[in-house]
């Protein structure tokens, strides 16, 4: 269920994190897939990633906004980070660009999140005076967003924000 609909202006900031390319497999729920594979193994060295900035978890993707939809992209598990430090092998670290995103605040089971996903590409953004901003033309990454609200994919009173990159179409105003 999305809760809120929101603007933000998000200034740059660093993660850590695993990246992995990702096939989409609609047959397969979001709490058992590839994602979700991704995580439990980034989980196991987040304990050892140096200079994390709270609870803050964020699932980056990079696609390119011209393909098909299922087409495969680049799916980043990662942290916030404050400082610069020595990260373990097999992580990368990203600074993700200042950028204006539509935020979207999902509760509800992980299960659940393609709605929100389909309700932004499927719903706001064709009906709106933005276009989308992000992807493998502009570097600008969409992400999942998980703070202390997020307590376990099942759990029904879960939140996740998802932000998604928007500009004002050219020649509209937009907000």
């Amino acid at each position: 269920m999305i809760l809120e609909t929101k603007f933000v202006e998000k200034p740059a900031f660093q993660v850590v994190g695993m990246e992995e390319l990702i096939h989409p497999d609609s047959d397969t729920p979001p709490s058992e897939n590839a994602i979700a594979r991704l995580w439990r193994r980034f989980r196991e060295l987040m304990p050892d990633i140096p200079g994390q900035l709270g609870w803050r978890s964020f699932g980056l993707m990079l696609h390119d906004p011209n393909n098909r939809p299922g087409a495969p992209f680049r799916y980043i598990a990662a942290v916030q980070i404050y400082e610069e430090g020595d990260i373990p092998d097999g992580l990368i670290r990203i600074e993700v660009s200042a950028a204006r995103y539509l935020v979207l605040t999902l509760r509800g089971p992980l299960d659940e999140i393609r709605a929100g996903f389909g309700h932004f590409w499927g719903h706001w953004l064709p009906n709106s005076p933005y276009e989308y901003d992000g992807g493998t033309g502009t570097g600008k990454y969409e992400f999942e967003f998980y703070d202390q609200r997020y307590t376990q994919p099942n759990d029904p009173n879960s939140e996740i924000d998802l932000y998604f990159p928007i500009r004002a179409k050219t020649g509209g105003s937009g907000q």
